[in-house]
């Protein structure tokens, strides 16, 4: 691999990374952030208004062209149902993130993600390039359900 090819390899590593830590706050700081609202929904409301604003600021910093109707009207039914997925993962974190501690709530979330992300590779769902189940894969499964095993009993 060439050298520009390892610095960019290692750039996305960090990246990934970075989205990881960030995701692991965010399910803390919305549960204290909808302590301070009428309801918890109200909170998660306030999260994705925030959300909203920082996108807005990302697209207008960026300058990325506008998509015509058209354009948008091309993607497949699924693809539209993002936003709600965040949603959901918002609502969850408010409410369970209290019950069960931002460990175990992160921990049973990311075991889901990559469960679902084999199968999404395996069988190339979702328009993703297939990627074989490998028993690697498998017993990293197999040590992350031992993983929140541990961190939800021990």
């Amino acid at each position: 691999m060439h050298k520009s090819s390892w610095f960019i390899h290692g750039i996305q590593i960090l990246l990934a990374l970075s989205v990881g830590l960030a995701t692991a706050c965010q399910p803390a700081i919305n549960a204290k952030f909808a302590q301070y609202t009428p309801s918890r929904l109200y909170g998660g409301l306030l999260n994705f208004a925030v959300g909203l604003l920082a996108m807005v600021v990302v697209f207008l910093t960026v300058r990325v062209p506008v998509a015509s109707p058209q354009q948008v009207a091309q993607a497949p039914w699924w693809a539209w149902i993002g936003g709600l997925l965040g949603a959901f993962f918002v609502t969850m974190s408010v409410y369970l993130v209290p019950k069960t501690g931002a460990t175990v709530f992160v921990s049973l979330v990311i075991a889901g993600q990559l469960f679902a992300s084999v199968i999404i590779d395996h069988f190339g769902l979702l328009d993703i390039a297939v990627r074989e189940f490998t028993w690697g894969r498998l017993l990293g499964l197999l040590l992350m359900g031992a993983g929140v095993t541990c961190i939800r009993l021990l």
